[in-house]
């Protein structure tokens, strides 16, 4: 691929390019040798300490979770109870942090710490020898699927951002077990890895400006989501497995595997692809509305007026 400067495209804002992912990421590291070594109690209370300070410093950010997580509720952002929702997920964002460094120190003890509910959905899934698309909104984390996959003998390929952040924890996705996809790759990158019979993980929760997207409903309201997924299922007949990480303590987490959503028909077009993503949709509000502050919602949502 033709380096960003050879495109004419613009580079990544100052600060967040290469060389700030490599500090990035001796920083990640350097914090994991030691955040590894904390009892699960002192991680704890040093995540609650980190998440109130952020909380107290990001007006931003609580403006626009206030918003997102008040469609959850069924709330006006500045409701008492959005407000304290708001402030929930950012410490619940700060333990999943702590959870990351421990997982960087101790891959091999996640799976020990991991349990899976609906293992037989992805096996169901993966039986059609065309893969699985696992689908996620961002909850959770994708070093939790992987031990998963390894036990049904199948290879995950993530679709990751193509920023420094994402460079910066490349090397810890890596060595988990994922094949990393940055979104700026070709497509076709992914349909072979599911003409493969392996998994593609996309977060697919995020429409942005020019993104292709259908208006379908999610937690009751109005919203743009990608078409992505529901494309992708179509073109390569790759079933959709919507999925779930959701903490049960500090270091140990539930994998829910929701039933898959049978590929759209090769040739229905956009309207197959819509009913797709409104599953999809469907699969992800059962989980929202149930542990809305394990929504890390941080970035600005396409929600749409209703009516």
């Amino acid at each position: 691929m033709p380096r960003r400067a050879d495109t004419g495209a613009p580079g990544p804002p100052l600060g967040q390019g290469r060389d700030a992912a490599r500090v990035l990421r001796r920083v990640i590291m350097a914090s994991a040798a030691v955040g590894g070594r904390l009892s699960p109690a002192t991680a704890a209370r040093l995540a609650a300490i980190g998440g109130t300070l952020e909380w107290a410093a990001r007006p931003r950010k609580r403006r626009i979770l206030a918003e997102n997580l008040g469609h959850v509720l069924s709330l006006p952002p500045a409701d008492a109870a959005v407000r304290r929702a708001v402030r929930a997920e950012i410490v619940s964002e700060a333990r999943r942090s702590a959870d990351f460094l421990w997982r960087v120190a101790h891959p091999e003890q996640v799976t020990a710490m991991t349990r899976v509910e609906g293992a037989q959905n992805l096996r169901v899934a993966l039986a059609g020898a065309r893969g699985a698309i696992v689908a996620c909104p961002h909850v959770g984390g994708w070093e939790v699927v992987t031990p998963l996959a390894a036990d049904v003998g199948a290879e995950v390929t993530a679709l990751v951002e193509d920023d420094w952040l994402a460079w910066a924890v490349a090397g810890v996705r890596a060595r988990s077990g994922l094949r990393l996809v940055p979104a700026s790759a070709p497509p076709f990158q992914l349909a072979s890895a599911l003409r493969r019979g392996g998994i593609v993980a996309v977060l697919a929760d995020i429409a942005q400006p020019g993104m292709r997207s259908f208006e379908v409903t999610l937690v009751g309201d109005p919203i743009r989501l990608p078409a992505g997924p529901a494309a992708l299922s179509r073109i390569t007949g790759a079933p959709i497995v919507p999925v779930a990480v959701l903490p049960i303590a500090m270091r140990s987490w539930r994998l829910v595997f929701g039933e898959p959503i049978a590929p759209p028909p090769r040739r229905g077009g956009s309207a197959g692809e819509i009913e797709a993503t409104q599953r999809l949709a469907d699969a992800w509000s059962a989980v929202l509305l149930a542990h809305p502050t394990a929504w890390a919602a941080v970035d600005p949502l396409p929600w749409l007026a209703a009516g």
